[in-house]
């Protein structure tokens, strides 16, 4: 039976939705999965990592995320040591992070922990000494900051996590291998909803980034991402409209058009069904 890791026992604060764990050795540890999600960056040595039956050659310097219903092992280990990074993407609220407009992070954080088992996405993130030695500094920081919780701690550890996050999705974008690619243009595609969202963006426009047809792109968006990509677009649309209402001073209508939306009665109606309010009310609120 597989062995189910729980919040609970492994988050030693429950104030703060992240852990660190630096394994080295990496001891032997049986199939698992957790009910939360996790960031490992392997430190030394090499291994066979079994996700969902398959399996995966790992060496240092590899940087991967592990979605909680996954299963996975590693097995016939080298000199294996790695940092296992736990988070709860939605208490860190990470769908409101400006490094969304990075193709890199959702290539890392988004697309391969779902599409690692399918060939024809196999890539991994595979940092230089030079930036694993880096990360390595802000592992080491987090796990000072989240071990010794001197006052400020939260926001300090979850200010470092923000810092690994975005040197990962740089050095993801900055020097892509010839197998993360097609992640990369799935990625920019993501990207360009997050950031272009109140121009004209149409489902040609998108899967032509992504370099796939309409069809294949449709099909992989709602897997990874649990809905259509026009329909994402609509969530950030009204994500972005919810942050102006209550960080501006701006007319409702105002902030429809800004969010682009061209009929203010369509945006209140689309507002209402996402957020079950209407935005004068999320404003009041």
């Amino acid at each position: 039976m597989t062995k189910k890791l729980t919040k609970r026992d492994y988050f030693d604060d429950p104030t703060l939705p992240l852990q660190v764990h630096i394994r080295d050795p990496q001891p032997e540890f049986p199939l698992h999965a957790h009910g939360f999600d996790e960031l490992v960056i392997i430190l030394r040595g090499t291994a066979a990592h079994t996700v969902d039956d398959r399996q995966f050659p790992v060496k240092s310097g590899d940087v991967f995320v592990i979605f909680g219903a996954h299963e996975h092992q590693y097995q016939d280990m080298h000199g294996l040591a790695l940092a296992n990074i736990l988070f709860d993407s939605h208490a860190l609220q990470m769908s409101q992070w400006d490094v969304r407009a990075l193709p890199g992070f959702h290539a890392l954080f988004a697309l391969e922990p779902v599409l690692r088992t399918q060939q024809k996405f196999n890539s991994r993130l595979q940092l230089s000494e030079r930036q694993l030695n880096h990360t390595n500094e802000i592992i080491h920081d987090l796990k000072r900051e989240t071990e010794m919780r001197n006052p400020g701690y939260r926001v300090m550890a979850k200010g470092l996590f923000m810092q690994l996050t975005v040197f990962l999705s740089r050095c993801y974008s900055d020097k892509p291998s010839d197998e993360s690619i097609d992640l990369l243009r799935l990625g920019d595609a993501i990207a360009h909803i997050e950031t272009c969202f109140a121009e004209k963006i149409t489902l040609d426009d998108l899967a032509q980034k992504a370099n796939l047809s309409k069809r294949h792109f449709q099909r992989i968006f709602m897997e990874c991402l649990g809905r259509s990509p026009i329909d994402h677009l609509l969530h950030v649309r009204i994500q972005k409209a919810a942050e102006l209402l209550r960080h501006s001073n701006r007319t409702i209508t105002e902030i429809a058009f800004d969010c682009g939306f061209s009929d203010s009665n369509y945006f209140t109606r689309q507002f209402r069904q996402i957020m079950n309010q209407s935005p004068g009310q999320y404003r009041n609120g």
